[in-house]
């Protein structure tokens, strides 16, 4: 027969004399696994004819990766940076809002009267209704209340989401036609620098009131159209958000336009007091690493440390990173799959990324929409999930999935278990390789989904992971925390705290059926060269996501006729 190992791999060390492996269940046509007396050849009894033919394994790197991280504010989250000012500005920051002492000043003496005159102007311009209203509210509710103690750290504003709600929309925006507009503002990636406030203010009025952009909307038009930035807030409903009052409903869009202009002026106040020759190039150096030369870093990474990888699942992908791939050095060794529907709003898919050299590429197969419509209790996001089967080389088929679950992981064992119901009934000829953000936690309750209890899970279903038996659930794949210098002040992380307080949780996995594959240890890396630096916040400038690289060697057993 032809033996079809790799010579680039090594041999399993996992598969030793006198050392059954499990019977195959679900794979491979049932094949029974021992090895062999006297070598690493094993012996498959292939039911019924129990003919029975020496096989070899080979071992296959695979390595799951979210690469999502900083989307639109550079100072969102703790980062390890080599600049030493950049911690002490993080501090200072740190101070000025929990100990802000005379600093505190009223909200007229950063954006002031005249400034509030000019907003109402463009307002009126708009065909706002309620400016009396507003004009009202500015002197009773808003003019004279402290910068940080009545404003920053008021719940009120949070809870009425007048800050989140337009910063949301208007911070960063992705045009339809590929052109992307930033917000003058500190908590983004500006291009410019702000000279003084008068100069940032009017920056910011143009963004705001004169700035066509083309906004994606296939109902109204296909190729986009034309939209004024203000036009783009949304109302803040009372029935979704019942903190807001029924007058402030009235108001909503220039109430929240007021609150933004206010909210940007204290920050920029805030940082010229704190570091005035130097906010913004730290702005500027982390808005190269972490946002604008993100997608380079990645696919330097991948080509760097995992050209070897036979399966590189990644998770948040942005389309245009996609396209990146495609056109660039690493398609020379990989081909993507990605999902027929691409995610347009959030811009987030998981692609699962092939090398070339290992399969039979005409074989491979979007199977994406059989396990969505398997799926029970939860509704994945265009995306979220792709899923293809394709056969290697040597004649052995592989069903591949890549997903990203939802923040507290309630999405996560919905989606297994669809993807089970399928792999058992439809592929079950084929080897699962699943590499997902499963976003587990520590604990398990029921708004958030342990790594424990998902472990139980999917053993129930003849599961395994890269992560062992059990699973360690303190040892993380995130280690982040957010700063104070992003719209919610009660997710903020203090400077010595950054660590203990840190999303530190097992979140990313490789999963498999333990019947037909088996996993070496894996490895975790947040440095992008493959080591992983425990008790270190990331991102960092170097490594550009707040997910580590999880990858694992996969043990394949091989027939010499090069069937499994």
């Amino acid at each position: 027969g032809i033996q079809c190992v790799t010579p680039a791999f090594e041999k399993s060390s996992l598969f030793h004399p006198r050392t059954s492996l499990p019977h195959l269940e679900n794979g491979f046509n049932g094949a029974l696994m021992t090895s062999h007396a006297t070598s690493e050849v094993a012996v498959v009894d292939m039911s019924p004819s129990h003919r029975h033919q020496e096989c070899e394994t080979k071992t296959w790197l695979a390595a799951t990766w979210n690469i999502a991280a900083v989307n639109n504010n550079p100072f969102e989250y703790w980062v390890t940076h080599n600049d030493p000012a950049y911690n002490k500005m993080m501090v200072d920051v740190q101070d000025f809002i929990d100990e802000p002492g005379s600093r505190d000043c009223p909200i007229h003496e950063v954006l002031t009267d005249e400034m509030f005159d000019e907003l109402v102007q463009h307002l009126d311009r708009m065909k706002c209704s309620g400016l009396d209203k507003l004009r009202d509210t500015w002197v009773s509710e808003y003019r004279s209340r402290k910068i940080i103690s009545g404003f920053l750290k008021e719940r009120s504003i949070g809870s009425k989401r007048l800050i989140s709600m337009p910063d949301r929309v208007t911070n960063t925006i992705h045009a339809a036609d590929g052109t992307v507009f930033y917000r003058p503002t500190a908590i983004n990636c500006y291009d410019g620098n702000f000279e003084n406030k008068s100069a940032w203010w009017g920056l910011w009025q143009k963004f705001i009131f004169d700035t066509q952009i083309l906004v994606h909307n296939a109902k109204k038009r296909p190729e986009g159209y034309p939209c004024l930035v203000f036009q783009m807030l949304e109302p803040i409903l009372k029935c979704k958000y019942p903190a807001i009052t029924e007058e402030e409903e009235l108001i909503c869009i220039p109430l929240q336009t007021l609150c933004l202009a206010i909210f940007d002026a204290i920050i920029i106040h805030m940082l010229d007091c704190v570091a005035p020759q130097k906010w913004q190039t730290l702005r500027k150096s982390l808005s190269d690493a972490l946002y604008k030369g993100k997608d380079r870093q990645i696919i330097e990474i991948l080509s760097r440390t995992y050209k070897d990888a036979a399966f590189v699942f990644l998770q948040e992908v942005a389309a245009s990173f996609v396209k990146k791939v495609e056109a660039g050095s690493l398609c020379d060794d990989f081909i993507v799959f990605k999902p027929a529907k691409m995610d347009g709003k959030r811009d987030q898919n998981s692609i699962i990324m092939v090398k070339k050299d290992l399969f039979d590429l005409t074989s491979a197969r979007d199977v994406t929409n059989e396990i969505l419509a398997a799926v029970e209790d939860w509704q994945c996001s265009d995306g979220d999930l792709v899923a293809y089967t394709i056969q290697s080389k040597d004649l052995c088929k592989y069903l591949l999935v890549s997903f990203h679950g939802d923040t507290n992981g309630l999405a996560t064992l919905p989606v297994v278990r669809a993807v089970h119901a399928v792999a058992s009934s439809t592929y079950s000829d084929h080897a699962l390789v699943f590499g997902l953000d499963a976003n587990t936690y520590r604990e398990h309750s029921a708004t958030y989904q342990g790594v424990s209890h998902f472990y139980d899970v999917i053993a129930s279903m003849g599961m395994a992971s890269c992560w062992g038996t059990p699973p360690n659930p303190v040892n993380p794949t995130t280690c982040n925390a957010r700063t104070y210098l992003q719209p919610q002040l009660n997710k903020a992380i203090g400077q010595k705290d950054k660590i203990a307080k840190a999303d530190k949780n097992l979140k990313d996995w490789i999963v498999f059926y333990q019947s037909q594959l088996k996993a070496e240890p894996a490895t975790k890396d947040n440095t992008g060269c493959g080591k992983y630096v425990e008790e270190m916040v990331f991102p960092t400038l170097d490594f550009p996501s707040d997910h580590a690289v999880v990858a694992s060697k996969l043990c394949v057993p091989v027939r010499r006729n090069g069937t499994t």
